[in-house]
């Protein structure tokens, strides 16, 4: 018995192989990622985070009113996305460290598995988990 039709995934992908992941290139990424992060990005995005949360004065009319009340909504979730873009950024650089670092010493013939690989990004939180095949990906 086979997976159902229904949970193959899109069709235009039935007929790609199988994914191998260049153990280098990922402790590459790895490294720039969290360097990128913690010096270009991490600095100014405090700086902004505490620009969009000033607080504004109580408006004399209610047109005003609802305009900041909606501008506070926007920005709430604007820091939110700059403050969970480190996070997961950082997630998704630890969980490539830690692939590469496992299969470091492997030769170019050894291959990282896609189940070590979903493995370490749910280790880093990420939320991502397989079907009982292994052979698909649900985020």
């Amino acid at each position: 018995m086979g997976i159902p039709a229904d949970d193959q995934g899109p069709a235009w992908l039935h007929d790609y192989g199988r994914i191998d992941a260049d153990i280098e290139a990922m402790s590459q990424f790895a490294h720039s990622l969290i360097d990128e992060i913690q010096q270009n990005y991490t600095p100014y995005a405090t700086r902004v985070i505490a620009d969009m949360e000033s607080e504004h004065p109580v408006p004399g009319f209610d047109e005003l009113l609802h305009f900041l009340t909606a501008h506070k909504t926007a920005s709430e979730a604007a820091t939110d996305n700059v403050y969970w873009y480190i996070e997961g950024g950082t997630r998704l650089s630890n969980a490539a460290a830690d692939v590469s670092s496992r299969y470091a010493d492997a030769d170019a013939f050894s291959l990282a598995q896609t189940r070590d690989v979903l493995e370490a990004l749910e280790a880093s939180g990420a939320g991502t988990r397989t079907d009982a095949s292994d052979d698909q990906v649900v985020l």
